[in-house]
This record gives C-alpha cells, sequence and structure tokens, in this order.
C-alpha cells in the first residue's frame, strides 16, 4: 500500500514537472516567435526608411540636374533663416523614364515631385540670400549657395534631406581646369623667358605638374623656359598628387583668413624618364605614368602656410569632368539663337599636315567674324538674339562679339586672332585722341616681356564689364567644342591688326611730313590725329605714298597706285591738312587692302623667313620700334601710356572650354614635346602654304584672358604634326566673370558640391502639406 502510494506521488510530480516545462517551453516559444515578429518589423520599417532615404536623396540628385540644365531653376524663395518663403515660377528638363517608374508631376510653380521607383518624392530649393564677398575675387557667393529639402516617402514612412549644396562653375572660377592631368609645362629648351600665370584656381582631377622644360621625349636637354604663378588662390587636384619638377616662384594673393603670400614652391618630384604606361603609344601621346596617377607626392610646408592654398585628392575637394548638354545648346540655338547645320561649314580652311582634313591640308569650316573698331564682321545678330550659336562643323571665330555669347561646334573651334577685347569708341579723349580709338589700350607698368598684365589703370577697364552702366571692352563670351579649341595665330592681320594699323598710319604720316610731326600728331594720344604734309603737290604726295609701299608693298602695283592717288587727290582738292578723319579714312582704306591681300600674297617671300608682304614688314618694323636694338633678343624700352604703341600680342577674351581627350605627341613630365592645340608662325605652316613664320620662339605673346577648361571625356581624331612656334604664354584669370550678366535659362558648365547635409523621420502629415 505504501509501495502504490508512493509510486502514485511520484507520478504526479512528474506530471507536474512536465507540466510546468511546457508552460515554460510555451513562454519561451511566444518570446521567441514575439523577438522574431519584432525583428521582423523592425526590419520592414527600416527598410522603409532606407527606401524613403533612398528616395529623397534621389529628390536632390533631381534637383542638381535641373539646376544644371538651367541656371536660374529654382521653386521658392529662401529666408535668411532658412526657411521657405513665396513659391515661384519653375520648369522642368528632365524627361519620364518608366524602366524606373520616374516621373516629374507637371507644375509652374512651386514643389518639384514624382514618383521614383515605388516611392515618391517633393523637392523644395532656392537660392540662399548671401551677400558676395568682395575678397573672393573667384567665387560670386550670391550665386554659388542653393538651399534644398527634399523628402522621399514610401508607404507612410517619409524622410527628408535637409542640405545646403555649392555650385561651382569652373569656366568662371579657375584659370585653368583639367578633367585629367593639368600641364603647366610650356616653352622651349635653352629659352630663358618666363609663362606667366595670373590669378585664381588652378585645378588638375588626375594631378598637376609644374616645371621648366628639362626634358625632350623623355630624354634631358639644356633647361629652358619656365613657369611663373601671380596672384594664385588655390592650387587643387581632386583625385590626384601635385607634381613639382623644380622650385616655382608663386605668390598667393591674401583672401578672408589668409594674408598674402609671394613664396617659391619647393621641388619635390623628379620625372620618372621610364615610367610604366599602358603602352608605347599611349606614352608619345598624353599619357600619364602609373608613377604619376598612383602617387602623392608631399608639399614642401615647414611653416604651414600652403596647407589651404596648394591641395591635393586627401583635400578631397574634387570636382569631376561631366559631359555638356550638346543637344540643349542645339535646342536654344534654333529657338532664338543661331544655328549653323553642317552644310554651312562650306568654306576651305588651310591647316598644316597632319590634321585631320577633307583633302588638301583644308578643312570646311564656318568662319565667324565679328568685326573690330577697324574693319567690318560677317556676322548678323537677329532680333531677340538669345546669345547661343551652335554648329554641327567645324568654326573659326574672330572679332569682338556685340553682346554676351555662347558659340558651340560639335566639331573643332579655331580661335583665328584677337577675340573679344574692344575699346570704348567714346573714350573721353581729354584734348587729344581718344586713347581706345584702335582698340583696347594695352599699356604695361614697364614692358610686355616684363609684366605679367596690364597696368592698374587698363586692368580697371576689364574688370568694371560686369556693371552694364559702363561701356564692355569685352563680353561674357563662353566657347565650347565638342572636340578641340584651336588658338591659331598664323595671320598677323588678324593678331595684330589693333597694334600695326596706328604703327601704319604713323609711317605714312611719315612719309607726308617728318618723322617727329608724324610721332607726335598720330602715336602720341594728346596729337591730333591728322599729318599736315610739306608736299607742293598732289604728284609729291604720291610719289611719297609709292616710297611707303616700296617698304611696306602690297604686292599689287594697281592697287598702291590706285592708293596713292586718293592721297594725292586731297592734296590738290583740300590742301596741305590732313585732319584726323579724312586721315583714318585714307589709312584705313591701306588697312582695307592689305586685308583683302593677305590670303593671296602671306607666302611670297625673299628667304624662307622673310615676306615680301608689307604687313610682315611693318611687324618687323613694329617690334624694332619697341627695342632697345634690334632682333628678337633685343630688350624692349619701357613702355609708355601715352602712345599708341603696343607690343604684338594675340589676345582671347573668354571661357573657352573643350571636350576632347588629348590625341597628339604629347609627353608627360617636364618635356619640351608637348604639342597643344595650336597652329601658326612654324616652319611647317611655310612647307604647306598656310602662313610665313612671322615671329620666332617666345617673341610674340598670346595673351588668354578668362579660363581654360579641358575636360577630357570623348575620344577625337589624332593629329600627327606639329605646326606652330611657341609664343610667350600669358594665362590670366579674368576677375569680372563670376560677376557678368549670365542670361536666363544659361547653360553655364556647372558642378555642384554638398557643404553640408542632415536627414531624419519625418510624418506623413508633413509631406502631404509639403
Amino acid at each position: 500500500m505504501n509501495t502504490i502510494s508512493t509510486l502514485a506521488r511520484s507520478r504526479g510530480s512528474a506530471t507536474l514537472v512536465a507540466l510546468g516545462m511546457g508552460i515554460v517551453l510555451l513562454i519561451v516559444i511566444a518570446g521567441v516567435r514575439s523577438f522574431t515578429s519584432y525583428r521582423i518589423q523592425n526590419t520592414i520599417i527600416e527598410s522603409r526608411n532606407l527606401k524613403a532615404l533612398a528616395i529623397a536623396e534621389a529628390g536632390l540628385a533631381f534637383v542638381i540636374s535641373e539646376l544644371a540644365n538651367n541656371y536660374n531653376f529654382l521653386t521658392h524663395k529662401v529666408n535668411p533663416n532658412l526657411t521657405w518663403a513665396t513659391a515661384e515660377d519653375t520648369s522642368q528638363t528632365l524627361k519620364p523614364d518608366s524602366t524606373f517608374n520616374f516621373t516629374i508631376r507637371p507644375a509652374t510653380k512651386g514643389t518639384y515631385s514624382g514618383t521614383f521607383g515605388d516611392g515618391e518624392f517633393k523637392v523644395r530649393c532656392g537660392p540662399i540670400p548671401y551677400k558676395d564677398d568682395p575678397r573672393t575675387l573667384n567665387i560670386n557667393e550670391a550665386k554659388a549657395f542653393y538651399y534644398v529639402e527634399s523628402m522621399g516617402k514610401i508607404g507612410d514612412t517619409v524622410r527628408i534631406v535637409r542640405a545646403v549644396v555649392q555650385r561651382r562653375f569652373p569656366a568662371r572660377e579657375f584659370l585653368m581646369y583639367d578633367g585629367g592631368f593639368l600641364s603647366l609645362v610650356y616653352g622651349t629648351p635653352g629659352l630663358n623667358n618666363v609663362n606667366k600665370f595670373s590669378t585664381g584656381h588652378l585645378y588638375g582631377h588626375l594631378g598637376i605638374e609644374i616645371g621648366r622644360i628639362l626634358n625632350t621625349r623623355q630624354s634631358p636637354c639644356t633647361p629652358g623656359t619656365n613657369q611663373e604663378l601671380y596672384d594664385m588662390n588655390s592650387i587643387i587636384s581632386g583625385d590626384g598628387g601635385i607634381f613639382l619638377y623644380n622650385d616655382i616662384k608663386a605668390q598667393f594673393r591674401a583672401r578672408p583668413g589668409l594674408p598674402a603670400l609671394d613664396t617659391y614652391l619647393r621641388k619635390n618630384a623628379d620625372f620618372p624618364l621610364n615610367g610604366t604606361y599602358v603602352s608605347d603609344d599611349a606614352r608619345r601621346n598624353g599619357s600619364y605614368p602609373a608613377e604619376l596617377l598612383e602617387a602623392d607626392p608631399p608639399i614642401h610646408d615647414p611653416d604651414k602656410v600652403l596647407a589651404d592654398r596648394v591641395k591635393d585628392k586627401s583635400a578631397h575637394v574634387s570636382i569631376p569632368p561631366k559631359p555638356l548638354p550638346f543637344e540643349m545648346y542645339k535646342k536654344q540655338a534654333t529657338q532664338g539663337g543661331i544655328y549653323l547645320p553642317s552644310s554651312a561649314c562650306n568654306q576651305d580652311y588651310p591647316v598644316t599636315q597632319g590634321w585631320p582634313s577633307s583633302g588638301g591640308n583644308k578643312i570646311k569650316v564656318k568662319v565667324l567674324d565679328f568685326g573690330t573698331q577697324l574693319r567690318q564682321g560677317n556676322v548678323t545678330i537677329p532680333a531677340n538674339f538669345n546669345g547661343v550659336i551652335f554648329s554641327d562643323g567645324p568654326l573659326v571665330i574672330k572679332g569682338n562679339p556685340p553682346r554676351e555669347v555662347k558659340i558651340v561646334s560639335r566639331k573643332d573651334i579655331f580661335v583665328a586672332g584677337d577675340f573679344n577685347q574692344a575699346g570704348d569708341p567714346n573714350a573721353a579723349a581729354g584734348g587729344g585722341q581718344n586713347p581706345q580709338r584702335y582698340g583696347f589700350p594695352q599699356n604695361y607698368d614697364d614692358n610686355a616681356m616684363k609684366n605679367e598684365d596690364y597696368t592698374a589703370a587698363s586692368r580697371a577697364l576689364l574688370n568694371d564689364d560686369h556693371d552694364p552702366t559702363k561701356f564692355q571692352h569685352h563680353k561674357s563670351a563662353t566657347i565650347v567644342a565638342h572636340d578641340r579649341i584651336v588658338f591659331d595665330y598664323r595671320s598677323p592681320v588678324d593678331c595684330f591688326e589693333n597694334e600695326l594699323y596706328p604703327y601704319m598710319k604713323y609711317k605714312i604720316a611719315e612719309k607726308l611730313k617728318d618723322e617727329a610731326s608724324a610721332r607726335n600728331s598720330i602715336l602720341k594720344i594728346s596729337g591730333t590725329g591728322g599729318i599736315q604734309t610739306n608736299a607742293s603737290e598732289g604728284a609729291v604726295v604720291k610719289n611719297r605714298i609709292a616710297s611707303f609701299f616700296e617698304e611696306f608693298p602690297l604686292l599689287d602695283s594697281s592697287a598702291e597706285t590706285a592708293l596713292a592717288d586718293k592721297f594725292a587727290q586731297h592734296r590738290d582738292n583740300s590742301g596741305t591738312i590732313y585732319n584726323d578723319a579724312d586721315f583714318d579714312r585714307l589709312c584705313k582704306d591701306v588697312w582695307k587692302k592689305y586685308v583683302e591681300l593677305y590670303e593671296s600674297k602671306k607666302m611670297e617671300r625673299t628667304s624662307p623667313s622673310e615676306g615680301k608682304f608689307g604687313v610682315y614688314k611693318l611687324l618687323k618694323a613694329l617690334r624694332n620700334e619697341l627695342r632697345n636694338g634690334t632682333g628678337p633678343n633685343a630688350p624692349l624700352k619701357p613702355d609708355k601710356s601715352d602712345d599708341f604703341l603696343f607690343y604684338p600680342e594675340m589676345t582671347t577674351n573668354g571661357m573657352f572650354i573643350s571636350c576632347g581627350k588629348r590625341n597628339r605627341e604629347f609627353y608627360a613630365g617636364p618635356d619640351y614635346i608637348k604639342l597643344y592645340d595650336e597652329i601658326g608662325s612654324d616652319e611647317t605652316c611655310v612647307t604647306t602654304g598656310v602662313g610665313l613664320k612671322h615671329s620666332d620662339r617666345g617673341e610674340m605673346i598670346h595673351r588668354m584672358f578668362g579660363s581654360e577648361i579641358r575636360l577630357e571625356l570623348y575620344s577625337i581624331p589624332r593629329i600627327t604634326g606639329g605646326s606652330y612656334t611657341e609664343p610667350t604664354r600669358r594665362k590670366l584669370y579674368d576677375e569680372s566673370l563670376p560677376r557678368m550678366t549670365t542670361d536666363t535659362g544659361s547653360l553655364d558648365y556647372a558642378a555642384f558640391r554638398l557643404v553640408s547635409w542632415r536627414d531624419e523621420r519625418v510624418s506623413l502629415d508633413a509631406f502631404n502639406g509639403f
């Protein structure tokens, strides 16, 4: 009985334990299920949060794309405290894409919204009302910063991104920008001349190299031309290093928080003469060795004064190149601009051997000559012109555009002479002649070879051009080539017109009377601009003008006789006084004939380098006039601001943007064999009959005022030959560019950088009310 009772009690205890364990197991299972459901729910919520954030980020990207396509894009005004003010007129340029369920809701005002994937976005953006800081000459802060709020919604989950976006305009901010490797190595072995780069930013996306000529085809040579930097702001490589092959003189401007600095950037690299390339062909034609692409040499900076001025990839200031909207440029040209189909590009333009041509060393182009103060052009601007000229074929441009202009080509653009620098025809004469009657006053404090830029008075004229109430000596001109922008300085008629014409007038006046009278009346700004001849009759005048043509021939006797007769007739009919207006009219007839005959007479010469045509002789005589001695090595006299004697320079003002990848003989490093996209004044021009060598190496100046932007995006045909003699280069940033007027809807090349970013979750009601 007791045994049975004990067994019963044992069975009862086991049952209770089993029940207890079952209850515990049920509790554990329930807990696990609850925890699993909680994790699943959290995962779902987190997934929705991430997707909503991705949609909000996409909305931000869409708005940045709209800003890139339309300079004036906005949805709202922004209050100073970064809250939204009134809704503004808006428009959309992006197109729907069903592949990604991307749509934009049509709207003419206010919030920008649409769908993307299985979500929705709403975005507001507008320029932050920020005052321009006059101390930062390269950036207009009033146009640089945008506030953006972008909401993304998945189901009932909403995330918002609040961001400040800095909009950068490389063509308006940078002196030189290269989407590949920026090379500041220009010049010739054995020369002691200096190329000068002045004012602003330098940027090379994959790296920057600066140095004097030390090699030829990556073998050592006699050191040559050096490079110097003046009034710089920043030197930046986005994704590479900065390589200095010798000590480089550098001056940095004062800016907020930093004083001016006059220093040397110390050598930090030796170029690897036996570097590693993908191929030997690449080595010869513009590629850089792995030793440079993968390196980041330290900048010598013991006093810590360069950290905010010289920035390599470790500074993380990256502005990568982006494609330009050529189709949108074309659309603007067809809707209020000038559109030039390929068939309009039908004029033969001589090029040297090695350039891609249509046969016979010629290509078919359209010449756009905007004219100057001394001659008429061939471009007719239509009424209500929107400023855009687009061509499907190659273009040649020269002269002074009458207004802001954007010139775009799907091929090459040749800048064939002075471009976009005019004198004020109504400038005060001050009792004498208008000091700008022949063009812009190209005056230097010392002389053109010693000074990197004009006098302060001349610079001020250009820097004031952003003020529409004043005469604009140059316009906001953007030149965009899908392939190459080529600086062509083979023609002294186009490159040196404003320098040669007043000197020609002086030499004619000298024939009519004497040297002293001609200098005082014609060359001196204080002069009358006319001349009183001491010739007794018209026949004597005719003989004297004939003697002028003996020195500076037209090589056309009938034209010379006809022009001499005009001067003689004035003496017989109007007396001894050739007043300013009459004398200028007669002299312009002479210059016009030089221009007309240049193409047919340019190749006549007494020796391979001595042209017979009068323009070449005028150029040589002018240079000798400006020197203490004769020959290209004689030092220049001090420049004077009280006369019309200007050193011959080709002046090109604008934002020059090319998209083609470098594809001609171009050796990396401090190498002489770097063939840039230039034509002119070289024996290769002589042998192909496109022009004589009018200047020795370094003797002429090419002054590029503005910016030079190479995006390095597209493969383009190779050029297999050299075709120019190196000028002395002056690449100078135009401080008025950030403040120049930009047309509504203008397609300025822009890049964007996030300055600040914050995201958070908001309610569905906030989304619905946004």
